[in-house]
């Protein structure tokens, strides 16, 4: 049994109870009779706007926003705490059961409502180190963990969703802003920076590329070489397009940009470009523009266009500059029709905004729901990618913490920065990250297909009986088909199965295809016991 600090009458605490089972495709009644709240032993305490502390899991250090109960005295200890002037520990386990002394539920119903984003506001260098790890997926792993522990002491498989298809074991999605499609005044602003920054080689490149321009090359449209290197990877990404309305003037600089990122979806050649992309595999979405964060009939508007001009429905985007009222920016992407958004990220540093590495649904406190737009959540972005002094050995550490969880890494790389004179070694690295990823059995693909394999995981739902080495496995409604994963106690192992196939299977962990069904349908299982060279 495990005993885990909460109340479910909390709603942050029934908000994070509600995702876990969500994430994991566990029922009410099956959590319900594993884990039972103490919160008779754990008072309330009000959530504060500033990191409490640190707890340490798997060797990665998460923020920690309410205190949790010192243990020390209750069993051995595998969940530490420490907030610079004590250290203990606050999950334990003895003879007989599991205690957390942590509201893991209500830290996951926290990050889930944006309480982050003021406490990430007044703590920038906090923030910048706990965002390289996804925290958020940390938690969840700390109970599901404590679970595969109950149920393999009990003798019993545990049965969850599959994160990936076709026995993938992470899922790296592809995106790119196409923010301009020809360079206007960064002929006069990208020379004048290499003078200031003293960077003569980067002068000579800008001297090279307008030659080539001369020459009826436009180096920003990179489409056919940012293509080529995804498709030698047999993948595909999203490309968000722009309709960029913002007010410049010559007096401020910084409206320069509205002005060179002016392009019509209807021009002839956009438009060719935006349907041969379709044709070919990739996903065309919406860069909303720079103030349409703040305007649901701007996201409508601009939605509508590029529609009309692709000849298809557009189901999701991100917001240019990474701009979003939370969450006033997701409401607006519902009412316009998008189901997907990629905006959730940084612009300054790598990592996860809040916590999170795999798709997820924000908690919406004052419509008292989750937002229907799935997140994408970004995670690298070219610029501070290559800002870094140690941008590959970074990605390694993410590309590592995301993996151990089977998580996802959204890449942003812009696609004028594939234009190899000016941008020398940029391509190169987005490429050796894919050619990495791909080698460590990563699912690479766009945006477009990944929520909509996780929004069919969301509806596919299952609940299980097992007994004398029998599992039988029931789908709540009409299937296509899922994947499901077994994770067996030690010396158990998958002996025969009806109306499904094995996918693959690494250690005591079996994944699983089943068949099309019906609800009346079931997968069975045999389930032997390995003793001695025989199956008993």
């Amino acid at each position: 049994m495990i005993s885990i600090a909460g109340n479910l009458s909390d709603k942050e605490t029934l908000t994070g109870f509600s995702y876990f089972l969500q994430k994991y495709g566990l029922t009410q009644a099956f959590l319900t009779s594993q884990i039972s709240f103490s919160e008779e032993d754990y008072p309330p305490v009000s959530s504060g706007d500033t990191i409490q502390g640190w707890i340490t899991w798997k060797g990665c250090r998460l923020p920690v926003i309410i205190p949790p109960r010192d243990l020390s005295r209750m069993g051995s200890g595998f969940l530490e705490y420490t907030n610079g002037e004590s250290t203990f520990p606050c999950a334990v386990i003895n003879d007989r059961d599991s205690i957390i002394g942590i509201d893991i539920f209500r830290h996951l119903g926290l990050f889930l409502s944006g309480h982050l984003e003021k406490i990430w506001s007044s703590q920038q260098e906090v923030r910048k180190d706990a965002v390289r790890v996804p925290f958020a997926d940390y938690y969840s792993d700390i109970l599901f963990s404590s679970l595969v522990q109950v149920q393999a002491k009990n003798h019993q498989p545990l049965i969850c969703k599959t994160f990936w298809p076709d026995g993938k074991t992470f899922a790296v999605c592809l995106t790119h802003d196409v923010d301009e499609i020809r360079k206007t005044y960064q002929w006069l602003t990208h020379p004048a920076r290499r003078i200031a920054r003293r960077d003569w080689g980067g002068l000579k490149r800008q001297y090279r590329s307008f030659r080539q321009k001369l020459c009826g090359h436009e180096p920003f449209w990179t489409f056919d070489a940012l293509a080529d290197i995804e498709a030698s990877f047999d993948a595909r990404s999203s490309l968000f397009f722009l309709y960029e309305t913002g007010k410049v003037s010559l007096l401020d600089r910084d409206t320069w940009r509205h002005a060179g990122r002016r392009y019509d979806f209807a021009e002839p050649r956009v438009r060719e470009l935006l349907l041969d992309l379709y044709r070919r595999g990739w996903d065309v979405g919406l860069h909303g523009s720079f103030y349409s964060y703040e305007s649901e009939e701007a996201l409508r508007s601009e939605k509508e266009r590029l529609e009309q001009s692709l000849g298809q429905k557009v189901h999701g985007g991100r917001q240019h500059n990474l701009n979003l009222i939370i969450p006033d920016t997701w409401l607006y992407q519902e009412k316009a029709g998008l189901t997907y958004d990629s905006t959730l990220g940084y612009n300054d540093c790598l990592g996860f905004r809040w916590g999170f590495s795999f798709p997820f649904r924000p908690y919406l406190v004052k419509e008292d729901r989750f937002s229907p737009v799935l997140q994408i959540p970004l995670a690298i972005e070219d610029l501070p990618y290559f800002r870094s002094p140690g941008g590959w050995e970074e990605f390694l550490d993410i590309h590592h913490r995301v993996a151990a969880l089977g998580g996802m890494i959204t890449l942003l790389w812009h696609h004028s920065v594939f234009n190899e004179t000016e941008y020398p070694g940029w391509s190169e690295d987005y490429a050796k990250i894919l050619g990495y990823c791909k080698n460590n059995n990563a699912w690479v693909t766009d945006a477009k297909t990944i929520a909509h394999w996780w929004m069919e995981r969301e509806q596919n739902n299952f609940r299980y009986e097992y007994g004398n080495g029998v599992l039988k496995l029931f789908p709540l409604s009409d299937t296509a088909g899922s994947y499901l994963d077994i994770i067996l106690p030690e010396g158990m192992s998958v002996h025969l199965l009806e109306k499904a196939i094995i996918i693959n299977t690494v250690n005591n962990n079996v994944t699983i295809r089943t068949s099309p069904l019906h609800r009346m349908e079931c997968v069975t299982v045999m389930i032997s016991e390995f003793s001695d060279g025989n199956y008993s």
